[in-house]
């Protein structure tokens, strides 16, 4: 999360506080260790509109969009419309979190020297 917030800053955040956080994106690492749960792709969320975590594409996010138009009645349509955009994920190979837990530990340590 931390080097997602250097390399990002004007959009992603680790701030908690909404209003501290403003329109930036919330990188929630808090939620990464063992016995937390973690909401993912297409999972219900608690909200007042019943809305569901979904993926979006580059488009959808340029133009803007209404969260709230994401709910449990209208994911199955919206999947069957834009199809899962998560599936290309199924076939990565996915990332070596140790590479890149050794990686981060060493931004941290050059921080910490200066």
């Amino acid at each position: 999360a931390t080097v997602v917030v250097q390399k990002h800053s004007k959009v992603a955040t680790i701030e908690r506080s909404v209003a501290a956080r403003g329109t930036r994106v919330y990188i929630d690492c808090l939620q990464n260790v063992p016995g937390k749960t973690l909401a993912t792709a297409y999972s219900a969320r608690a909200s007042a509109y019943a809305g569901v975590s979904t993926p979006l594409g580059w488009q959808e996010i340029d133009a803007g969009f209404d969260r709230t138009a994401f709910t449990i009645e209208t994911a199955p349509s919206r999947f069957e419309e834009a199809g899962d955009l998560w599936a290309s994920l199924k076939k990565s190979k996915g990332v070596d979190l140790e590479r890149v837990t050794r990686y981060a530990r060493k931004v941290r340590s050059r921080k910490s020297e200066v």
